[in-house]
């Protein structure tokens, strides 16, 4: 599966949802994450995991971590324009459960205070990304990015 710009901008998810599944989004970041992996939010419970799936078809848990609403809120979007960057736009109407137009307009009248809802957000994001070898980047005067820490930052690989 292919995480474009075009799917977080367009507003098309891939939930599933089931009696025991409740908003579960898998994503396979190409690139972000290893062809063997598979990256799994869990929007009810607003937790992030990280499963290694095995040649044999068995999944084990590398990593996974618990956000605040907010941050998951801005957290889908970004990872569903991986690998580019995610709009200010997008992130507001995600965060405020807004029309894209409607978010639009609202950065245009009240930019300072879009951007500071946004950045409060997007701030609960760094520490727990880290746990996974990524951080989130600001584009001056256009949205935010996820990308892989380098090497000399990235958390240490357990065994």
């Amino acid at each position: 599966m292919q995480n474009s710009a075009y799917e977080a901008q367009a507003g098309e998810g891939h939930a599933v949802t089931s009696d025991n599944q409740k908003a579960l989004l898998h994503l396979t970041l190409e690139g972000l994450i290893p062809a063997n992996h598979e990256f799994v939010l869990n929007l009810a419970l607003h937790t992030a995991t990280l499963l290694d799936n095995t040649p044999e078809g068995k999944q084990t848990m590398v990593e996974q971590q618990k956000f605040s609403p907010n941050g998951m809120l801005v957290l889908v979007p970004l990872l569903q324009a991986y690998p580019k960057y995610c709009h200010h736009e997008v992130l507001l109407a995600s965060l405020f459960s807004l029309p894209l137009d409607e978010a639009y307009q609202q950065m245009r009248e009240m930019p300072s205070l879009s951007i500071r809802a946004l950045r409060r957000a997007i701030s609960s994001l760094p520490t727990r990304l880290r746990a996974f070898g990524w951080r989130v980047r600001s584009i001056r005067g256009a949205g935010y990015l996820i990308e892989a820490l380098p090497a000399e930052q990235a958390p240490e690989a357990t065994s």
